[in-house]
């Protein structure tokens, strides 16, 4: 029998004290939003958005540093075309700075191609959470909706940042 009690208080107690991620996200982004808007007497939270993980961007991977090296090469040359195409005089030259001048072209689409595949197919480090929240101030004046997006780290322990706008 005090097997039976034990067991059950274990349940109850384990079911309140653990929470889903979920949970602690949602807690997390209404602690800040009641501390910045004074109180939570003064809104209303209509919607909040699942959690989601916050990835690293590809900003520092060697892959993608590559492509928008040369990215950028394409374009210094195609201005650099551009000005001699401006300055020439002859047409056998223009005719052959106007091929170069579209070859650089199509080597740079190409280029932004595989720029946006590489970032189509790109999965960040996971860096911490994000989660929106859709809110409405309860005094009369302020009818709109705002949305505040947060920024949480890793353990769901802080806010790392948050934006809201208007709906």
């Amino acid at each position: 029998m005090k097997k039976t009690h034990l067991a059950i208080l274990f349940i109850f107690v384990s079911c309140t004290y653990f929470e889903t991620k979920q949970q602690q996200a949602d807690g997390l982004a209404k602690k800040y939003l009641d501390s910045t808007l004074k109180g939570s007497d003064k809104y209303e939270i209509i919607k909040t958005s699942p959690i989601d993980t916050l990835r690293g961007g590809p900003d520092n991977e060697p892959d993608y540093q590559i492509i928008t090296e040369k990215i950028d090469n394409t374009y210094k040359i195609g201005d650099s075309l551009n000005k001699k195409i401006a300055n020439t005089k002859n047409n056998s030259e223009i005719s052959i700075l106007q091929k170069l001048s579209k070859k650089n072209y199509n080597k740079r689409n190409m280029l932004l191609e595989q720029s946006l595949q590489y970032l189509l197919g790109y999965k960040g480090k996971p860096e911490g959470w994000i989660i929106e929240q859709t809110y409405r101030s309860t005094n009369s004046i302020d009818t709109d909706l705002y949305i505040a997006t947060f920024k949480l780290d890793e353990k769901l322990s802080k806010v790392l940042s948050q934006q809201t706008t208007k709906k």
